[in-house]
């Protein structure tokens, strides 16, 4: 038999946890998920001396397991309201507002600290929705047969007036701000381009690369691009009052709507994006197909003043990254809005977002809603906690198979994967398999682009053993990629990368 308090704790947890099943349900209509609206308040709280060697640890783990921290103190707080409503000594306002606490900490928490990136009515409603799931699920539980006890069914009749009182809360939310927004806003779709100026050709997969298993697709599909944010709740956007706003020191500042966007001549092109975190041999890097308008032209149109020295870009959620306004000026420099023949999906940006030739993700920034030419060096969000500035790639080769084990075929072992730098391009990739003492050429596949990365292989005749292969790249300017081990932060990952394999006889 469980203790009278063991038994509360329970009913507690369960009340709780179909409170946030009940919401997260209701964030698949576009309102925010409370756990991850307060997760969204403790990124913004962190400090780059925090926050970065998190990312160092986790990389894209971090995010998750803060929501599942986050998750977790929301039951312990279930549990506290319903072990408090067990104890007679405890006053049922006091019940009331200890189940109510994770619901304001989370509406309060995200105003103060991401006040830009979580819409205050669409919090509220959630909250509201959820502290009323809360009650009504506690209250049903408190009365059965294990739980019910003359205080727990004393408080029954305060956690039904707590429910009507979130529901009137949740209704008088809706006047607050989009409380819910039609999730098919931001549905991926087919969309035509208009006036399309230049296309850049994929040139057809060489048959020796396409048999190889497990060797990373030239171009990556939308599902499983990389994506990596600061932004745990990403942003909703309603293309109607969308707009792009072009300004600063400019002559002619001026605005977009979609539609004026669209008709804009666009090029078309692949392109490979790579996130600064991302470790030596890691899989935070993708290519896709993207087109959209040369960010030159949206400029050549504003006229930048000679006092211009860097462009900062601006999400709709406040996020925003700078770069020289030689490189807006660049014709590779897009401001797109299709990813692989589709309308950027939201994870990724959607409407547009920026595609900058040679730089890191962290600068190509989302949901780009403002281009605005200043005349200094700009800090952007990644800048002020500690990373570089600059964000030029860095080579980067990784070793797609063999993984760990590997049996020859016809008395030879593939060794293959991808390798990358930026629009430097690639020029040679060689293999070691004695741990960097020796080196062989591998064969490089023509290029998808010249923004993308280009794949390689080298055909190992190997012999039963242990072995360490180690590969490096060259990049079209013919620098050889740095041996030298460096972690990500604060100018991107650097060295080779090695695995370690068995040859099986």
């Amino acid at each position: 038999m469980r203790t009278p308090s063991g038994t509360a704790a329970l009913a507690g947890g369960v009340a709780m946890a179909f409170a946030l099943l009940v919401v997260l349900l209701l964030s698949e209509a576009g309102a925010p998920f409370p756990p991850a609206a307060l997760g969204q308040a403790a990124v913004e709280a962190l400090p780059g001396a925090v926050s970065v060697p998190l990312i160092e640890l986790l990389q894209h783990w971090a995010e998750r397991l803060l929501i599942v921290a986050i998750v977790a103190a929301y039951l312990l707080g279930g549990c506290a309201t319903a072990v408090a409503a067990a104890r007679s000594r405890v006053a049922s306002g006091a019940v009331v507002g200890l189940g109510a606490l994770p619901w304001v900490v989370t509406v309060a928490s995200a105003q103060v600290l991401a006040g830009k990136k979580v819409d205050l009515g669409a919090d509220l409603f959630a909250c509201a929705v959820g502290a009323a799931a809360f009650y009504a699920a506690l209250a049903f539980l408190l009365a059965a047969e294990r739980v019910a006890t003359p205080a727990t069914l004393a408080r029954r009749r305060f956690l039904i007036g707590a429910v009507a009182a979130a529901g009137i809360v949740a209704l008088g939310s809706t006047a607050l701000g989009s409380t819910l927004r039609a999730a098919d806003r931001v549905r991926s779709v087919a969309l035509a381009i208009r006036h399309l100026r230049s296309k850049e050709s994929v040139p057809p997969a060489d048959p020796s690369f396409a048999s190889i298993a497990h060797l990373t697709p030239r171009i990556t599909s939308n599902a499983d691009h990389y994506e990596v944010d600061e932004e745990i709740i990403k942003p909703l956007v309603d293309i109607a009052t969308w707009k792009l706003d072009v300004g600063g020191e400019v002559e002619q500042p001026f605005s977009l709507t979609w539609n004026e966007l669209l008709d804009l001549p666009a090029v078309e092109r692949p392109h490979t994006l790579e996130c600064i975190s991302n470790e030596i041999g890691g899989d935070l890097t993708s290519t896709a197909i993207w087109a959209g308008v040369p960010m030159a032209d949206l400029l050549a149109r504003a006229q930048p003043k000679p006092s211009a020295f860097a462009v900062v870009l601006t999400s709709v959620d406040g996020y925003s990254d700078s770069f020289p306004i030689a490189t807006a000026l660049d014709g590779d420099t897009l401001v797109a809005y299709l990813m692989n023949g589709v309308t950027i999906p939201q994870e990724h940006g959607y409407p547009v977002r920026a595609l900058i030739p040679n730089i890191y993700g962290m600068k190509n920034v989302k949901w780009l809603t403002r281009i605005e030419v200043v005349t200094y060096e700009y800090q952007g969000y990644w800048q002020q906690r500690g990373w570089s500035n600059v964000a030029t790639y860095n080579t980067h080769v990784r070793i797609d198979v063999p993984i760990a084990a590997a049996r020859p075929e016809g008395g030879r072992v593939t060794v293959a994967g991808i390798a990358f730098a930026g629009d430097r391009g690639i020029s040679r990739v060689q293999v070691s398999t004695d741990g960097g003492k020796t080196w062989s050429d591998a064969v490089l596949e023509s290029p998808v682009g010249r923004e993308a990365w280009r794949r390689w292989r080298y055909e190992w005749a190997a012999t039963a053993g242990r072995y360490r292969v180690v590969a490096r790249a060259t990049d079209g300017q013919g620098e050889v990629q740095t041996s030298v081990q460096r972690p990500p932060f604060p100018n991107g990952a650097t060295g080779y990368p090695a695995v370690d394999v068995t040859i099986a006889s």
